[in-house]
C-alpha cells in the first residue's frame, strides 16, 4: 500500500484568536476543503482543547487529518495522511494542505512528509527531509 503523511506545523497565523478557537468554524473549513475533492466524510469530531484552542479530527474515504490549534502563540498542527490509489491522491493531500495553509496565513511552516510502500524504497516508511517556507518582511531580517 503506497501513502504519504504530513505533518505541518505552522507559526505566526495570521488568522484571529477567535477563528483559532473556534470548533464549529474550524470544522467547517476542513470539511470544506475535504469535500471540494469529492470524499466521503466517515467521521468528524472538534472540541475545545486544555489550551483554549481546537483539536479535531476528520476521517474521509482513505484519509484522515487531525487539527490542533494554539491561539495563545498563534500556532497550529495539521497531521493529514492518505494512501494512494492514483497519482492524483496526493496531489488532493497537497491540496487540502494547501487551503487550509491559505486560510490560517502562517508566517512560517515546516511541512514534514513520510512515504509508505513507495517503490523505490521497498523497505517501508521513508522519511523526507522537511520543507520551510517563510513569508512576511521579519522573516527576511532573521
Amino acid at each position: 500500500m503506497n501513502s504519504t503523511h504530513f505533518l505541518g506545523e505552522w507559526f505566526d497565523c495570521g488568522a484571529s484568536i477567535n477563528a483559532m478557537s473556534d470548533p464549529a468554524a474550524i470544522r467547517a473549513l476542513c470539511v470544506e476543503h475535504v469535500m471540494r475533492h469529492r470524499l466521503t466524510i466517515a467521521y468528524d469530531f472538534f472540541t475545545h482543547s486544555a489550551h483554549e484552542g481546537v483539536i479535531g479530527a476528520l476521517i474521509a474515504e482513505d484519509m484522515h487529518m487531525v487539527v490542533r490549534t494554539f491561539p495563545a502563540r498563534r500556532a497550529m498542527n495539521v497531521d493529514l495522511y492518505a494512501r494512494q490509489h492514483r497519482h492524483s491522491d496526493i496531489a488532493m493531500a497537497f491540496e487540502v494542505m494547501d487551503g487550509l495553509r491559505d486560510d490560517f496565513r502562517p508566517a512560517r511552516s515546516v511541512l514534514h512528509r513520510v512515504q509508505q510502500g513507495v517503490e523505490s524504497y521497498p523497505a517501508g516508511r521513508v522519511a523526507v527531509a522537511p520543507t520551510q517556507a517563510f513569508a512576511g518582511a521579519r522573516w527576511l531580517a532573521a
